[in-house]
């Protein structure tokens, strides 16, 4: 992955997020038209947009419980015999 790629799929997760490009362009107050070019590469997505793709994908993400198979850092690591 490419960092140039970087901005284009935090939007493409957003879109799946909020569940659709009318919904986010609403929460980022941006035209669905001027999503799609983004999302297409006709446009760059700017630097100010990218930091709110990404507080809305850390929010989100935020919100869900961890699942329960995945330690915890503050368990102390392994918990059975080394192989």
């Amino acid at each position: 992955m490419k960092n140039s790629e970087v901005p284009t799929m935090a939007l493409r997760r957003a879109v799946q997020i909020c569940n659709g490009l009318d919904a986010l362009g609403d929460r980022l107050n941006v035209s669905t038209e001027t999503l799609e070019k983004m999302l297409l590469g006709e446009l760059e997505v700017p630097q100010d947009l990218f930091t709110q793709v990404v507080g809305l994908l850390l929010e989100a993400t935020a919100t869900r419980a961890p699942k329960k198979d995945t330690p915890d850092s503050n368990d102390g690591g392994r918990k059975g015999p080394r192989h």
